[in-house]
């Protein structure tokens, strides 16, 4: 426990600094032996349940749901009722587990629903204890809390399990105390258990060197042992310990959820300070605004521009621009003194800089769905699709607690509504999507006043998308592919055979129930409709 959890506590905050979290007072150390006893058990599960698989899927959400199931039942053995909302978050953690048994996100949406997990699941066991002991609860955490907290999350995980095993009641495990010496059957037993380790790391160490000493002895009692193997596989199971352990520390030891202080503004700026700033902001925005309304409206472009220009060139930056715009707003008015906050001043400005990002967004929606009419559905487009629908709840969010004076509730609608978003983005089964619709618009040679050319997919690039593509793949391949790609063969050219070999190489295999997927599992019924798999045609 590092000395910011152990030592006494700060003194409260001022009346100013009332919307930033505090942090609990540290209650007296006390041995327990609970939390250590769970991390062994949870880290033991995790390495049975991940061990020798080749993936993630039902041993992810088993695994999380029997961590949320013991933390749970420790805090109601305690008397103590979890937070909601960081309830709601650990829920969230496991519903993102559970996803990666029933689909197989595509590559870029796995590394952010991963990321979400974890997110979700270190905040949620962080803030998980009840809010009375002192520190604002995760309602009212603002985003530099939350990040505080995610930090701290990272360095418990390293000294986290070295805590459980110092709270641990070590004095219960001593025998009892005995009069006189031991007996020799005592002696012996206990000279034979300490020189079992010795003979066996030993004997296999040297068997290792000489093949003739190996040999000695009978068959039942030769060297012939796995060293290397026995290591790994003891490292692993202590690795998945030390994460459970650093897991469950926050949610069950920790006096706060963050070990970092957020400190109040050195300064309180006054109308004019943060004013100016955004009064250059909204002039920027209404002149971008004006600029987008005639292709908005469905009038023409500007001269020398195209619509393939239009579309192709602004929608991720304008999207980093919404981002970045709802940061300026918290930032001017963490910054501003709480007289400036509530002022008409104030909400005006806000106001001027809101309404023309709105006409913003509205630019971006277009170019994305002119964008998607032109070339179809790819992974990046639907992530775009999602990341705009969240910024603009969150804006419209944050616009309202402007309007109210206060954004100290803002942070944690607005994160629970991005992992909600990402969470329904999973349960569409994006693979699925841009294949049924790429595979429709190739088929039905689709054109438009923005393509003059039907539209080509590549096999092998709906193959990247993953197991949920598979399917559709499979029922159209012979639509897909060709015999051959000799010279002259079109851009993006697949031969049948390989990309039978490749989905037979790749979902022709029966999973391991730990890893079982329903994505998977479809995949896996597709491909064994395919004719057997031949050698490499690039050999040929």
């Amino acid at each position: 426990m590092t000395p910011d959890e152990s030592g006494p506590a700060l003194p409260g905050p001022t009346a100013l600094d009332a919307q930033i979290p505090t942090d609990a007072a540290p209650d007296t150390p006390h041995p327990t032996a609970t939390p250590l006893l769970l991390a062994l058990g949870l880290g033991s599960a995790a390495h049975l349940l991940a061990h020798d698989t080749p993936g993630l899927g039902l041993n992810l959400g088993v695994w999380l749901t029997l961590l949320t199931g013991a933390v749970l039942w420790t805090l109601r053995r305690r008397g103590e009722r979890p937070d909601r909302a960081a309830l709601a978050l650990l829920l969230t953690a496991v519903a993102f587990g559970l996803s990666f048994t029933l689909r197989a996100p595509t590559p870029q949406l796995g590394a952010l629903g991963t990321l979400a997990l974890l997110t979700s699941l270190t905040l949620g066991l962080s803030f998980l204890r009840p809010a009375g002991s002192g520190f604002a609860g995760l309602r009212r955490a603002g985003p530099a809390h939350l990040l505080g907290t995610l930090l701290s999350a990272g360095l418990r995980l390293a000294y986290g399990p070295l805590t459980l095993l110092a709270r641990f009641p070590w004095q219960r495990l001593r025998p009892p105390a005995r009069q006189g010496p031991p007996g020799r059957a005592g002696r012996i037993a206990l000279g034979l258990l300490l020189t079992a380790p010795v003979v066996l790391v030993f004997g296999a160490l040297l068997a290792g060197a000489d093949a003739r000493f190996a040999q000695l002895g009978s068959a039942p009692l030769r060297w012939n042992l796995n060293l290397d193997g026995a290591f790994s596989w003891t490292v692993t199971l202590l690795v998945w310990c030390a994460l459970a352990g650093g897991l469950l520390y926050p949610a069950l030891l920790a006096a706060r959820p963050s070990i970092l202080r957020v400190p109040p503004p050195a300064v309180r700026l006054g109308l004019t300070e943060t004013g100016l700033p955004l009064a250059a902001l909204a002039a920027l925005f209404v002149t971008f605004a004006a600029l987008q309304l005639p292709a908005l409206l469905g009038g023409t472009l500007p001269d020398g521009e195209t619509y393939a220009s239009f579309i192709r060139q602004g929608f991720m930056e304008l999207m980093t621009v919404a981002f970045l715009t709802a940061g300026v707003l918290l930032g001017a008015h963490g910054l501003s003194a709480p007289r400036t906050r509530t002022s008409a001043g104030f909400r005006a400005l806000t106001g001027a800089v809101l309404l023309p990002l709105a006409v913003i967004l509205a630019s971006a929606a277009q170019r994305w769905t002119l964008y998607t009419q032109a070339y179809g559905l790819s992974e990046t487009r639907v992530l775009g699709a999602a990341f705009l629908t969240w910024i603009t709840l969150t804006l419209a969010w944050l616009a309202w607690r402007l309007w109210r004076g206060g954004t100290d509730r803002f942070a944690f609608p607005a994160l629970l509504g991005g992992l909600l978003t990402l969470l329904a983005l999973t349960a569409l089964n994006p693979a699925a999507l841009i294949a049924r619709v790429n595979i429709h618009r190739h088929l039905s040679g689709v054109t438009n006043d923005l393509r003059l050319t039907p539209q080509q997919v590549s096999a092998a690039e709906l193959a990247q998308l993953g197991a949920g593509a598979v399917p559709d793949l499979v029922r159209h391949l012979d639509a897909l592919t060709v015999p051959t790609c000799g010279p002259g063969a079109a851009p993006g050219c697949t031969e049948r055979q390989d990309l039978i070999n490749l989905l037979r190489d790749v979902y022709g295999r029966v999973p391991d129930w730990r890893s079982w997927n329903l994505a998977y599992a479809r995949a896996f019924a597709a491909v064994q409709t395919l004719p057997p798999a031949t050698p490499d045609s690039s050999s040929r």
